[in-house]
């Protein structure tokens, strides 16, 4: 069939070229005198133009053009390819004086050829705009501002009056270079600057918002698409120009905004020599591969070229879909297929595993994620929080020493700053296992990286609100004065894995998690996102602080010595000197509690005071509404 097409294209191309020669002679006599010794000798050469044109023609691939689909390159290259013909036809019947026409023709005849070239091929696509915009304005089309009127905007305008899938009327642009504005971009006009959006939202009854401008900085990008947000319109994003001006078109570029838009952090800055030199030809433990932190390392670690990352968790099911996903992309072409992830269903409780995976894959680095999380369940079951969190973790750091690993690096959380509950306790317990493994002679470098929430992660407060705004409402708070500090999954894994290349041993690493988010706020900005208004579409109740959770969470102690490192998201806390020999005992503390036939959860509370003489616990709860 396409082959057909292509035949198609070049005769009808090959008709225009002798019809241009008709043409031109019929002009160049005046249009009424008909020489009809001019005709025949432009016949008789009829097999010398064929031949010349269709040499042209293929070698410009003129035949390979999709119908309404035509560029300004393709007009460039019909233009070149009709002028060097016709430039050709002329030297050739000249030279060979095969002709006795004169020379005007072949210049009238040129200029018409490609008038009618670029007719033939541009004729449907003008109609095809002309029916369109007439269509967008009289149905109900979703009336369009496009913010940005440069490359990524322009492109976007044609897409959506080209396409049918878009059902969009664009009434405007807005664009923060002053002088574009009151101008026009295929017709449609400029409508103000960004400072203007409210105006224009308000006067041309603009109900879509779309930002196209993938390349300017992510900060001024999230500026611009808060005063968007502010407008009240729904807002959509432009998120790659590779997605653009690739086969995957524009569609698949635009996304919702989301609330991580609205939170004003700025781009991370990695230094991937440094990252590419961690990890390449490196075997690369990952535990917790199944959780939302375990499974982006993974998703990052993978793009660095390891020798082989193997995946860990007890979760078979979280595990089999990061398989699949991998197998996906390899599929796609979005991964390479020498790729070699290897996932394993193991707990970290169990040293004999632990030792046998060691054994056989011998890990160079160790990326430790796998934990108890949830705050409230971890207050209903301490011991289980032990013995996953901490004699899990040792489990790991004893392995890793007795198997030679050059690095280890344990995710921590704020919550082991002055902790409150008893998962920030457990894993205020693991940065002193971690701190007190540099003051021994083991060549394992071992550090821990330490951030707060992660939008998005299993168990945290988006997915919930998410969930309560699709049923209805009403969202829950624990306090509408709570805050917390935000950072998204893939920015939180960048930067731990940037930390890790830093590590000298013994460090906790902070991370810089931006500005602290009153969470009240984003539940009504969540409900604005989704088109409803707090209060009246969506109720906010306020149910009272959780056993165990804290108002404001802290990111380093205050006898932490806290310094900078080559990334400015990036701070070390020193290293805290811990004798070794106070963790064993500590753990033994911990061992015997675990060891009873009976223990109940005041017992493991007192122990856990008792190995970490930060952990307060406190216990909250009531119910009210905000």
């Amino acid at each position: 069939m396409t082959r057909l097409k292509n035949f198609a294209q070049i005769i009808i191309d090959l008709t225009i070229v002798v019809i241009s020669y008709m043409i031109a002679i019929w002009v160049r006599m005046d249009l009424s005198f008909v020489n009809f010794t001019f005709y025949g000798a432009v016949i008789s050469n009829i097999p010398l133009i064929l031949v010349c044109y269709f040499v042209i023609f293929k070698i410009l691939r003129l035949d390979k053009s999709i119908f309404g689909m035509e560029s300004i390159n393709e007009a460039v290259r019909v233009s070149v390819a009709c002028v060097l013909g016709s430039a050709i036809v002329f030297t050739l019947i000249t030279v060979l004086k095969l002709s006795l026409i004169p020379r005007s023709i072949y210049f009238i005849q040129a200029i018409l050829l490609v008038l009618l070239m670029e007719f033939e091929r541009f004729s449907y696509r003008i109609y095809n705009l002309l029916t369109k915009k007439s269509k967008m304005v009289s149905s109900d089309a979703t009336r369009t501002v496009i913010v940005g009127a440069g490359a990524a905007g322009m492109m976007l305008l044609r897409e959506i009056t080209t396409n049918k899938i878009y059902h969009n009327h664009v009434v405007g642009f807005v664009d923060d270079d002053h002088w574009k504005i009151g101008k026009f971009i295929s017709g449609v006009p400029i409508l103000g600057s960004v400072d203007d959006l409210t105006t224009v939202v308000n006067s041309n009854q603009v109900e879509l918002l779309i930002v196209a401008m993938p390349r300017i900085q992510l900060k001024v990008q999230k500026e611009i698409i808060r005063k968007c947000y502010e407008s009240g319109c729904k807002v959509q994003v432009i998120t790659s120009s590779q997605d653009m001006i690739s086969s995957q078109g524009i569609k698949r570029s635009l996304r919702e905004i989301g609330i991580e838009d609205l939170l004003g952090r700025e781009s991370i800055q990695l230094d991937n020599v440094l990252l590419n030199d961690f990890i390449e030809q490196k075997t690369v433990f990952v535990t917790g591969a199944a959780g939302s932190i375990g499974g982006e390392l993974c998703r990052q670690i993978i793009q660095l070229n390891p020798k082989q990352l193997v995946m860990i968790d007890i979760n078979e099911n979280g595990l089999y879909d990061l398989q699949q996903e991998f197998n996906m992309l390899i599929e796609s072409g979005l991964l390479s297929p020498d790729s070699k992830f290897i996932p394993l269903i193991t707990s970290v409780r169990d040293v004999k595993a632990l030792r046998v995976l060691f054994e056989r894959y011998r890990p160079e680095i160790v990326f430790h994620a796998a934990a108890h999380k949830h705050v409230p369940l971890m207050e209903d079951m301490p011991i289980e929080a032990i013995k996953n969190n901490i004699f899990g973790t040792y489990n790991l750091i004893i392995t890793a020493e007795e198997y030679g690993v050059e690095r280890f690096v344990s995710i921590s959380t704020d919550k082991a700053v002055n902790p409150t509950n008893v998962m920030g306790a457990t894993k205020r317990f693991v940065e002193k296992m971690i701190q007190s493994r540099s003051f021994n002679d083991s060549k394992t470098k071992f550090v821990a990286v330490r951030f707060g929430n992660v939008l998005g992660s299993n168990g945290s407060i988006i997915p919930l609100f998410k969930k309560q705004i699709a049923s209805g409402g009403p969202l829950t708070l624990t306090d509408k004065n709570i805050i917390r500090y935000f950072m998204t999954i893939p920015e939180a894994v960048s930067l731990v894995l940037q930390a890790a290349t830093y590590g000298k041993g013994g460090e906790i690493f902070v991370l810089d998690m931006g500005q602290p988010v009153k969470i009240l706020d984003l539940a009504e900005k969540m409900i604005r996102l989704s088109g409803l208004v707090p209060y009246q579409d969506i109720d906010i109740k306020e149910i009272g602080l959780r056993p165990g959770e804290k108002l404001y969470e802290e990111l380093t102690l205050n006898k932490e010595d806290v310094s900078t490192t080559p990334n400015n998201l990036i701070f070390i806390a020193q290293p805290v000197k811990i004798d070794p020999k106070i963790i064993e005992r500590e753990l033994e503390i911990l061992r015997e509690v675990l060891e009873k036939t009976y223990v109940s959860d005041d017992d493991v509370i007192k122990a856990l005071q008792e190995v970490v003489n930060t952990y307060v616990p406190n216990h909250f709860g009531g119910m009210k509404d905000v």
